[in-house]
């Protein structure tokens, strides 16, 4: 498929912006006027170029269907430099298009962007942007600098590129000052090049994402955090912090990294299908554990170290560190882990793979883990230990059971229920194009165990049949999904790699397309394609949400769009976009 390029596909836009009452500013006081006056469906469009010490502050409320829209007149040529941010209230926002670059005198208390102007911002997004190294002075390293301040609830962050964070501080934060749930998805994300301040962990606070707060861990948020890619990312223990529940983080990569995705604060959380290629980066890991009701399945975890640059031991780390807690913690310590279900992940060539009862406190972090399944999990090729047991797991539900491990040790799992796990000298994974795969004849085939029911698929999208394999993937079972690369930046991940909004053109197929009348005046689009059934016809709105989905078996037909709104719409029809006003 051939697809128009960006620049004519914006100016297409700005054309239709023009039919539909959006305005291009060009100045920092036209953008200020054009704000005060913004209404819902209101579209602001930034002109090509420089912008210098913008700040903008909007509070207003768009609606579903017509929200307030900023955006770049062409995604990639508006920059944003000197002192700049972005501050939105209300409702129904929506940000996009910007590359933030070249900071100057900036306020370290000010986030880059921060989803509050007078009130907090409900159901808005910030999409398609890049920040790129925006870092105040050395001197201002640690001072507290955030680059996304989220609040309110329903909030997204997505398709965008974090790149070159330097100095203290979350790249983006939901602090959760009070207790009601969130319902924010960060997604299709890319982080990277993140250096600390002075090495690994010297100081806390330098995460990608953080959501919650230690005062309000202990109710939910409800996040959802899925494909995105960390590459090359250096803080602290924590790329991402957890601190608060029921959130899921699925989907992701992290690639050439130091710390792990931390479940510190908060219960229920699910952590699923995730890629860790820490690839012998030093203080690398995978996932560790504090709180209660935790699912960890279906992760595949490669190459971690335990140890710092110095080549000294770290108990935080592991492919699984699985904590001992505190009793009677304070909401800023280490709760015991309680209820957790580890299982179908697989490690392979990491230092240490599962450990238990690890303490990275004082001595009073001494309550061992309880209620704790470990299960067909596959570890091929551990370095030191498969399983390491610092602390006995306890609790009448605790249970290893048909683990698999290719050399490495299983340390002594006490009076625990313990059953089916084994060691083989070889064939249990191969080589593969992107990780290490189950092959024919593998011990993991079918050895799974254990009735789950959030274990429908593998890591790569394969469906589990009722006799399921150990490890992250289910052989055979042809899943298509992959973990991300330096390729995928800008295609289908990161600043520019959405591509529900492309308009593809199939040269062929295109030509013989016709979408009549435009612009769309009445209640039916008609459609026609010379010698072939149309098949199914989608229509998505310009934030990328598919608001009519139909099928239609013959060469010609209508579809009735009474119900949408005026306004810009995509049209998809076997591959081809085109682009219809109503």
């Amino acid at each position: 498929m051939k697809k128009l390029s960006v620049p004519f596909f914006f100016y297409f836009l700005l054309f239709l912006g023009g039919l539909l009452g959006a305005q291009t500013v060009s100045t920092n006081s036209e953008l200020n006027t054009a704000i005060s006056n913004a209404v819902p469906g209101t579209t602001i469009i930034l002109a090509n170029g420089t912008w210098t010490d913008v700040q903008i502050s909007i509070q207003k409320t768009g609606t579903m269907s017509n929200p307030i829209t900023i955006q770049a007149q062409t995604p990639g040529s508006v920059f944003f430099e000197g002192k700049c941010y972005v501050k939105m209230g209300g409702a129904y926002i929506v940000f996009s298009g910007v590359v933030f670059q070249n900071p100057s005198n900036l306020s370290t208390g000010t986030p880059v962007i921060d989803f509050k102007a007078s009130n907090d911002c409900n159901n808005c997004t910030v999409t398609n942007i890049k920040i790129d190294a925006y870092n105040g002075t050395a001197a201002q390293e640690t001072s507290v600098y955030k680059w996304i301040l989220l609040r309110g609830a329903n909030n997204e962050v997505s398709y965008s590129s974090f790149i070159g964070k330097n100095g203290v501080g979350s790249i983006i934060n939901d602090n959760r000052s009070s207790t009601i749930a969130n319902y924010h998805k960060i997604h299709h994300n890319y982080f990277a090049d993140r250096t600390p301040v002075g090495v690994v962990n010297d100081l806390n606070d330098q995460d990608a994402i953080r959501i919650g707060s230690s005062s309000t861990s202990l109710s939910d948020s409800f996040t959802e955090v899925y494909d995105n890619y960390f590459y090359n990312f250096v803080g602290e223990i924590e790329v991402i912090s957890n601190k608060s529940g029921s959130n899921k983080y699925y989907n992701n990569t992290f690639e050439d990294y130091s710390g792990a995705l931390t479940l510190r604060h908060g219960d229920n959380c699910e952590v699923y299908n995730n890629f860790f290629l820490a690839n012998g980066q030093s203080f690398s890991g995978g996932i560790r554990m504090m709180g209660e009701n935790h699912k960890v399945y279906n992760n595949y975890m490669e190459g971690t170290v335990a140890k710092y640059p110095n080549n000294s031991s770290t108990n935080g780390l592991a492919g699984i560190n699985i904590h001992n807690g505190i009793l009677n913690s304070p909401l800023s310590g280490y709760y015991q882990v309680k209820n957790a279900t580890i299982v179908n992940n697989t490690f392979v060539n990491c230092d240490l793979g599962i450990r238990v009862g690890a303490t990275f406190s004082s001595g009073t972090q001494n309550q061992p883990p309880q209620d704790v399944v470990i299960g067909n999990n596959i570890m091929y090729e551990n370095t030191n230990k498969a399983i390491q047991v610092t602390t006995q797991l306890t609790g009448t539900s605790s249970k290893y059971e048909n683990n698999i491990k290719q050399n490495g040790t299983f340390d002594s799992f006490g009076a625990v229920t313990a059953t089916g796990n084994i060691n083989v000298t070889s064939g249990l994974l191969a080589t593969g194009t992107d990780f290490y795969r189950i092959v024919t004849g593998s011990a993991a085939i079918d050895y799974g165990v254990g009735s789950y029911s959030f274990l429908t698929e593998d890591i790569i999208g394969g469906t589990r049949p009722a006799n399921f394999d150990a490890g992250a993937e289910e052989f055979n079972a042809g899943g298509t999904s992959r973990p991300y690369k330096q390729s995928d930046v800008g295609v289908t991940i990161g600043f520019g790699g959405s591509g529900t909004l492309s308009v593809g053109y199939n040269t062929k197929l295109g030509n013989n397309l016709r979408i009549y009348p435009v612009p769309v005046t009445g209640d039916f689009l008609n459609l026609a394609l010379e010698n072939l059934n149309l098949g199914q016809v989608q229509i998505i709105d310009m934030l990328g949400r598919t608001v009519i989905n139909s099928t239609i078996n013959a060469p010609k037909g209508q579809i009735n769009i009474n119900s949408l709104t005026n306004g810009t719409y995509i049209v998809k029809v076997q591959g081809v976009s085109k682009m219809i006003v109503k």
